[in-house]
């Protein structure tokens, strides 16, 4: 299905030298995306307020782009959103003619729309189920007869997605830009005749941010806690798993959403007390991520930056940087990731950010060996220019702090919600003792299992996504690489180039498992970085 994202935008800008040494620069940007739909108006979504008519009016059916019977005689289903205003401000000021102070602020928003393919098609594209009726004992249906009668689309009926996964652009979100708050403030000093040193804080704010945390048919927690009191954890488990007509449910007094409920011709496994206690029990699951219509990720991000870069010289070229920083988040990446741990309490979805490093060290170099013409040594000699003169020897180091890690444990409940995580009574002493200097994964453990309690079974987990303190092993890595061309006429040249990754074939170990409820928790069988690896290449010109 073809998707339309009608996108506008006008942008202004201009430059005030407001004195020799004050330059004022200022921009401003509108920008909106309209919208979506399709080119034949082939688009549906699921309303949370519209009565289906096919479980007896209750609450949650599909509406219909397009015009005619049956639809909304509208070509989108969602409200535009007006409000992509961007101004942008910097400030360069000259002290003298060796250090320049700079800062700047801006708004800025990212595109509308999806991360995980074509959706909102309920209606518009077949999707057929044939099966017994009772577990193969009767034939779904025989060749010589053919499939049964099914109608073909389009079906514009809004119980169209009844017992099935169904889309939904939560309004407020669907057309809305994820945004971006910015302001920065650096330092630049020429240092010597070639090198420049430059010291800057960087600052961000996102707000509404595409994510996947949403997860509006989970069942709310009230009924969890309320069936642990009455029966105890392994009692109220049970019971969120049983049919809805069971004697369990029914001795419960667990309420029947609407009569056809409990239709023979519905699969059992769709007819549990925990589907009965959804919000909108007609369907399996509501998937607001992936069609971009949840826009509640926040992240706020703080860095100091260190930068020495030296234009080619003598030789010698690099970009040295060093960034110390962190990051906080709900929502990692654009794509839409998995639900919250519990959507009646998002709060524990904030966390330090999956990507986040501290420290950032990263050397990049280039140096031309001093040998052969136009150089210090063995300048006068065409033999010795031909064979030593002319390579150039590169470099690339990398020095990072480890991520941060996640635990996770099985999840005891039948709830529908996202990862569930462990109940922890700190943060520290994660990492499992070392029996030696070092660590060595065939006697140590990466993650110690004896920081963690027992873990119950009456409550969802209390720790953040990712902890600060437990970090994976760091990476360190040196890449080089020498390289030379031979040039035998003005056209004709060999290019060689001996490259080598990982030089001192550093190894960095994994974490092991972060499951909770697994025997091998972090016990390590895996190299999270690759091996040495070396590789020449010859390049003939002609």
């Amino acid at each position: 299905m073809r998707q339309l994202y009608p996108y506008h935008g006008w942008y202004a800008q201009d430059d005030w030298r407001l004195t020799k040494k004050l330059t004022l620069n200022f921009g401003l940007r509108y920008e909106f995306t309209q919208p979506p739909r399709n080119v034949r108006d082939e688009y549906s979504d699921f309303t949370p307020d519209r009565p289906n008519p096919a479980v007896n009016n209750y609450p949650g059916a599909i509406r219909f782009a397009g015009f005619g019977p049956g639809r909304e005689n509208t070509r989108s289903l969602v409200p535009s959103w007006y409000g992509g205003l961007g101004p942008r401000l910097g400030i360069a000021y000259s002290a003298d003619s060796k250090t320049t102070l700079r800062t700047a602020f801006g708004r800025s928003f990212s595109k509308v729309t999806v991360v995980s393919g074509s959706g909102h098609d309920m209606g518009f594209v077949g999707k057929y189920s044939f099966s017994s009726p009772n577990q193969g004992i009767t034939p779904a249906f025989n060749w010589d007869v053919g499939l049964p009668p099914y109608k073909r689309p389009p079906l514009i009926d809004p119980a169209f997605s009844n017992n099935q996964n169904v889309d939904y652009w939560q309004p407020s979100d669907a057309s809305r830009a994820p945004e971006n708050l910015y302001w920065t403030f650096s330092i630049q000093r020429q240092v010597t005749t070639n090198t420049v040193l430059e010291v800057a804080y960087n600052g961000n704010s996102g707000s509404r941010l595409q994510t996947g945390m949403v997860n509006i048919d989970q069942v709310p927690t009230r009924y969890l806690d309320q069936f642990i009191q009455q029966f105890g954890a392994t009692q109220a488990n049970n019971l969120l798993r049983a049919g809805i007509t069971s004697a369990q449910a029914r001795a419960a007094n667990i309420p029947i959403p609407y009569p056809n409920f409990t239709d023979p011709a519905v699969q059992q496994s769709f007819m549990s007390v925990a589907q009965a206690l959804r919000p909108f029990p007609q369907y399996q699951s509501i998937t607001t991520g992936g069609q971009g219509g949840d826009k509640s990720g926040h992240s706020t991000y703080h860095s100091l930056v260190i930068k020495a870069e030296r234009r080619f010289s003598g030789g010698l070229t690099f970009q040295w940087n060093y960034v110390f920083s962190k990051i906080l988040t709900d929502s990692d990446s654009y794509d839409a990731g998995g639900a919250s741990q519990d959507q009646y309490n998002r709060r524990l979805e904030k966390s330090i950010g999956q990507f986040d490093q501290t420290h950032a060290l990263k050397l990049n170099t280039i140096y031309e060996l001093p040998f052969g013409r136009g150089k210090k040594w063995l300048n006068g000699s065409r033999l010795a220019d031909a064979f030593i003169g002319g390579w150039r020897l590169g470099a690339i180091q990398t020095y990072l702090s480890g991520f941060q890690i996640a635990l996770g444990r099985n999840n005891p409940f039948q709830i529908f919600n996202g990862v569930t995580r462990p109940v922890i009574t700190s943060y520290d002493n994660w990492r499992a003792p070392l029996k030696g200097d070092r660590f060595d994964p065939a006697v140590d453990r990466f993650l110690n299992f004896a920081a963690f309690p027992v873990q119950p079974i009456d409550r969802l987990g209390n720790v953040t996504r990712y902890n600060p303190k437990a970090r994976t092993l760091p990476e360190l890595n040196e890449n080089i690489s020498l390289a030379k061309s031979f040039h035998f006429t003005e056209s004709k040249r060999l290019d060689f180039r001996w490259e080598a990754f990982n030089l001192f074939n550093r190894v960095r170990f994994g974490t092991g498992s972060t499951n909770l409820n697994s025997s091998s928790f972090g016990l390590v069988t895996d190299q999270a970085n690759d091996q040495r690896r070396m590789q020449v290449a010859l390049k003939l010109y002609w």
